[in-house]
């Protein structure tokens, strides 16, 4: 059962690379790894200011710091994503997607969402639920292994 698993899990991966690759020819002004750095501070921000750190967005998708540093600084180049003071710490520094980032993310979200509709489109809505469910619990399910450090395992 696990063979089967993890060839459909390869066959997943090259799919979802080839749905980036057509994003890119369709929006090639946008990196998809945008795309996911502001997603990722959009879920981080909390509260009204929606800001996150840095270093909160290297934790969460597992950069090194310095690789999000140039995807940050190319966001706020290209005036998608703002640094705000942070109220917390004076001499710190926050992020928080402006309205363009807010619009592209948006857009994104469609783009994805109009790809899952047409690949979907002869499903019933039970088994896109099932899907989804269990979907779900296997990123948590796989996050977790993932996220173990080697002295966790250590500690086992």
């Amino acid at each position: 059962m696990e063979d089967v698993l993890a060839t459909q899990l390869l066959e997943l991966s090259q799919l979802v690379r080839k749905a980036k690759q057509q994003w890119l020819r369709e929006r090639p002004d946008v990196p998809i790894g945008m795309i996911s750095i502001l997603k990722l501070i959009d879920e981080i921000g909390a509260g009204p200011d929606r800001c996150c750190h840095a270093k909160d967005l290297a934790e969460r998708s597992g950069l090194d710091p310095s690789t999000v540093s140039r995807a940050v600084t190319a966001a706020v180049t290209q005036g998608l994503v703002e640094r705000r003071t942070d109220s917390t710490d004076r001499r710190a520094s926050s992020l928080a997607l402006t309205p363009a980032g807010h619009g592209l993310l948006d857009a994104a979200r469609v783009w994805f969402d109009g790809l899952l509709s047409v690949a979907l489109a002869g499903w019933e809505r039970p088994e896109v639920t099932r899907l989804s469910e269990s979907l779900g619990t296997f990123l948590v399910a796989l996050t977790g292994v993932l996220e173990k450090t080697p002295s966790q395992e250590a500690a086992r």
